[in-house]
């Protein structure tokens, strides 16, 4: 009968430690390709703990049993990886904010002073 002691290096949570290498290689990986200077890995651990029955066979009285514990672990592995992609822009000019009927607008305010530059229109 093998025993385990519960340390994260015991050989019990070697497929945990596996799992995390394996999710680290594949984020170190995508952050050198994707240009990524920054990333995170969360390791999440559940433990569940059983009340069970053993039954040790029968005696006097019928069968023996004992209550035990059977605790349980199960794990996620997951990365997070940080890429941004910006873009920015602006609107400027000389506009007025007009609203009617609930929606609203913006309008081009234009300067009553004409430039020689100006075509000759009907205003």
């Amino acid at each position: 009968m093998k025993t385990y002691e519960l340390l994260i290096t015991d050989n019990i949570f070697c497929e945990l430690r596996e799992n995390f290498n394996a999710v680290m290689k594949k984020t170190l990986f995508t952050m050198q390709s994707k240009g990524s200077d920054s990333g995170k890995i969360n390791l999440e651990l559940k433990i569940f703990l059983n009340h069970d029955v053993l039954e040790l066979g029968s005696g006097i009285f019928g069968k023996e049993t004992r209550e035990y514990v059977n605790p349980a672990f199960e794990h996620k592995v997951t990365s997070t990886i940080q890429i941004k992609d910006e873009k920015t822009g602006k609107i400027d000019g000389k506009y007025e904010l007009v609203s009617a009927d609930g929606s609203y607008f913006i309008k081009e305010i234009e300067n009553p002073q004409r430039s020689l530059f100006d075509a000759e229109t009907d205003i």
